[in-house]
């Protein structure tokens, strides 16, 4: 008996009995670490009235990351200094993909990330 005669009807079995309900095989976002230094990649963009009122910027992440704060994931975080949102934090960057070092806060608008402006590198 030819090898695909006997391959294909055991392809079809096994499609018509599968049921879709295996476990995921990717992992659930890591936890950005709070109040250490840590280096994130993501692409500086200008908010409004989303997050926090007025104008300020934000970071869209690479990848998506649990928030320390609330235990959801985030693709975007607000950028800012000691729980004020930084209308100007990173302005120079706006709309290009970078890397950049600070720490992850929770302020009660929810979770910010302080960069030191000095230590950001343009991805190309």
């Amino acid at each position: 008996m030819n090898a695909r005669q006997v391959l294909l009807p055991a392809a079809a079995a096994i499609t018509m009995f599968w049921t879709g309900d295996a476990p995921s095989i990717s992992s659930p976002p890591r936890t950005l670490p709070l109040q250490d230094d840590i280096w994130i990649t993501g692409t500086v963009q200008r908010g409004s009235d989303r997050y926090a009122p007025g104008d300020y910027t934000t970071i869209l992440l690479d990848r998506p990351a649990t928030s320390p704060c609330s235990g959801k994931v985030v693709t975007d975080v607000l950028l800012g200094v000691g729980g004020t949102p930084g209308p100007t934090l990173l302005l120079p960057y706006l709309d290009q993909r970078v890397v950049v070092r600070g720490r992850v806060t929770c302020p009660s608008s929810g979770i910010q990330f302080s960069p030191q402006p000095d230590v950001v590198f343009p991805v190309w």
